[in-house]
């Protein structure tokens, strides 16, 4: 049976953005020196980043804050040029901004709103579907399943500033959605949400991919939306790329261990990681004064219990085992 060979509509080398800005001495002898004279700096956002999309495919794209994240995003959408490198998406280099292009894609941004502050968001729907030239069959199909799916029928023809953050978030992805993007550029969308928004925001977004398949490129600081959606990641450090594979792998090679929190009787934490016999399957590390963790393989688990229970049970106060949480394996990878 013959493969089908997956498309990729996605493609990033040797990318670089750079500002440039001007030094500037503090208080107004620094500023009447400005106007003569400016010692010209340049601050270097993406560097060399090279990656490829799949069609269909949900990358997550994570980075620490001032990584590069937004600034890829928009050079991807076609917001800004790059200063140096090849981009293509769908065929198009973004920053021509074809009409063919800009039909196909969607930006969302969390922080940032598209709809229309003072008028229901029905109306900013209207507004895109004659910008996009939808079908007003087409557009009634579309929007009715995206309000029954996002359960936000009964604020259609509610002010936009009247409506609740998470409502308003909703309003947000039928207004990027109602064209049926090929790919989706989501940046934060579930910043500041509470939890069953944030949930039914994936949902939606999951329900939505496999129906149009969709391909989106993600980024969050909240790695249960990476978790729950992404099918790969790319991990980026001061515009550098610094790790990528499928999550399926990076869930294979990070997230199979467990972690070990031990709290004791006295306060006195560095004794006690002395007293733990060295081991090349675990790792101890100090806490506070009267605890530590210990990460462990999970098929190393019984291996740790047996020496906690030889060497340091009658010093215990405490002991709680949980799966390592996506932060401290990401904190690990900027760290190594």
């Amino acid at each position: 049976m013959r493969v089908q060979e997956v498309k990729k509509i996605i493609k990033l080398k040797n990318v670089y953005k750079e500002y440039i800005y001007y030094k500037k001495d503090a208080g107004l002898k620094g500023s009447i020196k400005n106007l003569f004279s400016r010692e010209i700096l340049l601050k270097s956002a993406v560097r060399n980043l090279s990656f490829e999309v799949s069609e269909g495919e949900i990358v997550g794209l994570i980075g620490l804050n001032g990584a590069g994240k937004s600034t890829t995003l928009k050079m991807l959408s076609g917001l800004i040029l790059p200063t140096k490198g090849e981009i293509s998406v769908l065929g198009y280099k973004p920053f021509d901004k074809k009409k063919e292009y800009l039909k196909q894609i969607s930006m969302v941004m969390g922080n940032k709103s598209q709809l229309w502050w003072d008028l229901p968001a029905l109306d900013s729907f209207g507004l895109n579907k004659t910008i996009y030239e939808i079908d007003e069959k087409e557009y009634r199909e579309t929007l009715n399943l995206m309000v029954d799916i996002l359960n936000v029928k009964e604020q259609l023809n509610t002010q936009v500033r009247r409506l609740s953050l998470g409502e308003r978030m909703k309003m947000e992805l039928i207004a990027a959605l109602i064209h049926k993007p090929k790919i989706i550029f989501l940046d934060e969308p579930t910043i500041g949400l509470d939890v069953i928004t944030q949930y039914h925001i994936r949902e939606f977004l999951k329900e939505y991919c496999k129906k149009y398949r969709t391909t989106i490129i993600l980024t969050s600081h909240n790695f249960n939306d990476i978790i729950y959606l992404c099918d790969s990641l790319i991990l980026i450090n001061k515009g550098e790329k610094i790790y990528s594979d499928s999550f399926k792998n990076f869930k294979n090679e990070f997230l199979n261990e467990k972690l070990f929190v031990l709290k004791f009787k006295e306060t006195n934490a560095s004794k006690f990681i002395k007293d733990i016999k060295n081991s090349t399957t675990f790792l101890a590390e100090k806490l506070s004064e009267d605890s530590i963790k210990i990460i462990a393989y999970a098929d190393s688990s019984l291996d740790v219990l047996k020496n906690i229970s030889e060497n340091l049970i009658n010093e215990l106060k405490d002991i709680n085992i949980e799966n390592i949480s996506m932060d401290d394996v990401i904190r690990r990878i900027y760290q190594s």
